[in-house]
């Protein structure tokens, strides 16, 4: 069973696949406009529930319609509110984007948690970012019962597939298959001497990587002082330019991603360094384009260096890997979907009201029918009256929490409300 077309869970997006950089800037979210965003939303009656997630990669929305699109087109509605937030032509921001209803909405932020639609597949970032857009979502007050379920399942689908597959064990960005090579040489990072040439971009990723590693020793030697010193902020230390030779004999494994035409380490300063490590190797990883370690470097004894060819060979073989698990994943998305969707189907007003009723009334025969029964002395006009009183009673019982939930204008109010009535009275619980 699967949420039906006309179901109030929403999705409206816009991700790198199909929108221009330049747009996704303009509709992307700061956790301050989330917050503003989303009350808007919940005040004008367009969602009952909401979620933004806003990154480099993508700005969606998730979530209930609200009473003010009951009978309308929630989606068209949703995008016209982002087209109008950010101050965006509507034509432009519909004919970029992605909406998606029901089953549909919950499917893809399945595989949005998964790392099944990020830029590089099955990366694990965009997991912890779902979690801290749900986070952010809850602290504003925009999530009840629907958005929780659902944001709780699709970080539990993420986790299943990273543990269940191979879809991220496999590096294959090139710093990240750089950090791979040298845990299997140095098995522990955790006490090696890393030193780090150059203190841009690529070197940031590298240096980050090594501190969710456990690294300890770094070392970052950059031309600027005060860029090595920035980078160094959460750790390690910063050491100028004219003390690369003195370090390079002191590191175990050194990382170099510098911009410079011509090799900063040649291979006589690598010898130097290698011969007073006496009998230690010394591992290079150039990440630098041109290269920045010397290629003769590979021949010296007790010498191993890796250069952008060598990693982005590895990179790819990974890639490669990491399409095989896609069908695997897939099939762990279903399943999650398939219990997602069995739950959300069991809000609907029938099925809860159905379920109160069979409860009630199988505590009225529990409680009156079984013990009448062994009540012998009574007549059958007696009995007739009693069974009558115990049924009135129970029409009476439900008559107000029926009408709390049937009544409820707000679509995203009366699925809350159905799922409280299933918690207070136990309705999914095995009899």
């Amino acid at each position: 069973m699967t949420p039906p077309s006309s179901s109030p869970l929403l999705l409206v997006g816009w991700d790198f696949r199909q929108t221009p950089v330049e747009l996704r800037e303009r509709l992307a979210f700061s956790p301050e406009k989330v917050k503003e965003a989303l009350g808007q939303l919940r005040q004008r009656g367009l969602l009952s529930e909401g979620v933004i997630l806003s990154t480099c990669n993508r700005s969606e929305v998730y979530g209930v319609s609200g009473p003010a699109v009951e009978g309308r087109d929630s989606l068209a509605a949703l995008t016209d509110f982002i087209a109008d937030y950010h101050g965006l032509p509507g034509s432009e921001v519909l004919q970029a984007g992605y909406r998606h209803s029901g089953p549909d909405a919950v499917r893809h932020l399945m595989r949005v948690a998964a790392g099944l639609e990020s830029l590089a597949l099955g990366e694990d970032q965009i997991l912890g970012q779902v979690r801290e857009a749900f986070r952010l979502a809850s602290g504003a007050g925009a999530t009840r019962s629907v958005l929780h379920r659902l944001f709780q399942k699709a970080v539990e689908t993420g986790k299943r597939v990273r543990s269940e597959t191979g879809l991220s064990s496999r590096p294959i960005s090139i710093p990240g298959v750089a950090i791979e090579l040298a845990q299997k040489i140095y098995e522990d990072l955790s006490p090696r001497r890393f030193l780090i040439l150059g203190a841009g971009e690529t070197s940031g990723i590298f240096y980050d990587l090594l501190l969710a590693r456990g690294a300890k020793n770094i070392t970052v030697v950059n031309r600027t002082l005060a860029r090595a010193e920035e980078l160094c902020r959460r750790g390690g230390q910063a050491a100028p330019w004219e003390d690369l030779e003195s370090q390079l004999g002191k590191a175990d494994i050194v990382v170099s991603a510098t911009s410079s035409e011509e090799p900063v380490i040649p291979l006589d300063m690598a010898k130097k360094a290698i011969h007073k490590r006496r009998g230690q190797p010394l591992f290079f990883l150039d990440l630098g384009i041109p290269r920045n370690v010397d290629p003769s470097v590979a021949r010296l004894d007790d010498a191993f260096l890796y250069a952008v060819d060598d990693l982005q060979e590895i990179a790819e073989r990974n890639r490669q890997e990491r399409q095989r698990e896609i069908e695997p994943a897939l099939r762990i998305l279903e399943e999650e979907l398939e219990a997602f969707s069995s739950w959300f189907n069991s809000l609907a007003v029938v099925p809860t009201l159905t379920a109160l009723r069979q409860k009630f009334e199988g505590i009225r025969e529990a409680e009156f029918d079984e013990p009448l029964a062994r009540m012998v002395h009574l007549s059958e006009a007696d009995r007739k009256k009693i069974q009558v009183m115990a049924s009135s009673m129970v029409r009476s019982l439900l008559r107000t929490p029926t009408e709390a939930i049937k009544d409820e204008p707000d679509p995203g109010r009366r699925l809350d409300r159905a799922e409280t009535a299933r918690h207070l009275f136990g309705l999914d619980r095995d009899p």
